[in-house]
């Protein structure tokens, strides 16, 4: 065998071998690392800020941006139909499922981190409501800008976002205060 096919067969081998690594080690660890990066934006507790900051908006008007960031926040599994008065600043989410099924105390942490993330983003909502089968809630911006103490779109950065919000929401009665 002559050096040309021993080097043709040497790289086959070294190309087999990287095809291998690439299709069998780096792609599954990559799409575990996203599916698990995915499995944390359905966490009010795990949800990452940033995947939604390109959802800002002055207005409450812009239905696909609202339809766009509710795709991105905790419950969004959840099939769900959105109603928006522009005239009053009220958006009203009818989740079509029940508490009881997706778990009283998820949704309930839920229902509070969504309201603060889109009333940070949408500067002139002033009230959601969220509907499910037999329960409603309401939370208004002057509710959640009490409960937070801050601007709400000051809170737009990763590490104030953490410590302002999401640690909040570890305690119960912090986030059952919205619920009496």
């Amino acid at each position: 065998m002559d050096k040309r096919n021993k080097l043709i067969i040497v790289l086959l081998i070294i190309g087999v071998l990287a095809f291998c690594t690439v299709q069998f080690i780096i792609i599954p660890h990559n799409k575990a690392k996203q599916d698990e990066y995915n499995a944390r934006q359905n966490d009010s507790l795990t949800h990452d800020i940033e995947n939604i900051l390109s959802y800002k908006s002055a207005y409450i008007g812009d239905a696909s941006n609202n339809a766009n960031l509710f795709t991105r926040l905790p419950l969004n599994s959840v099939p769900r139909k959105f109603k928006i008065d522009p005239d009053d600043c009220f958006l009203t989410i009818y989740y079509l499922d029940t508490l009881r099924n997706i778990g009283e105390t998820k949704v309930h942490r839920d229902l509070v981190y969504n309201s603060v993330s889109a009333m940070a983003l949408i500067d002139n909502l002033k009230q959601i409501t969220y509907g499910f089968s037999g329960a409603t809630f309401i939370f208004t911006r002057e509710e959640i800008e009490n409960s937070f103490d801050h601007d709400l779109s000051s809170l737009l950065n990763k590490e104030t976002w953490n410590e302002k919000v999401q640690s909040k929401l570890h305690d119960s009665d912090f986030v059952s205060r919205f619920y009496e």
